[in-house]
């Protein structure tokens, strides 16, 4: 068996919003080139944080793109109540602790896309390596 890592947030994240951007293809961690085709889109991005022996505190950036302000705001606000109010767990995974940095604010983009940030502070703690 190898040592304990710390979660990879972003696995962890997709799994745990991929029902809510209506499946695979509505998500990632990057803006796909034919955005405008895949919405909504949710990108999840690990934007910092550091960690010790024993947690690992991801600060990371969730963006939900939709056609209106209407579907982006409300996904986001979807995305925001999941990630604020339940157990997260992927795997073998599972997220000890979820603060707010920002809920979530519409950005800029494009005349025909809009989006919503949020940014989350996930703290963990390492799990077992499968063999």
């Amino acid at each position: 068996m190898t040592a304990p890592r710390f979660p990879d947030v972003h696995r962890l994240l997709l799994a745990v919003l991929e029902d809510l951007a209506g499946g695979e293809g509505h998500l990632g961690t990057q803006t796909p080139a034919d955005l405008a085709a895949r919405l909504p889109f949710i990108r999840v991005a690990r934007i910092g944080g550091p960690s010790d022996r024993i947690s690992d505190y991801a600060r990371v950036a969730i963006d939900v793109f939709g056609a209106t302000y209407a579907e982006a705001e409300a996904l986001a606000a979807l995305v925001h109540e999941l990630l604020t109010g339940t157990r997260l767990r992927a795997g073998g995974a599972v997220v000890d602790r979820v603060g707010v940095d920002q809920a979530p604010v519409e950005l800029p983009w494009s005349p025909q896309i809009r989006r919503f940030q949020g940014r989350y502070l996930f703290v963990s703690r390492r799990v077992p390596r499968s063999p």
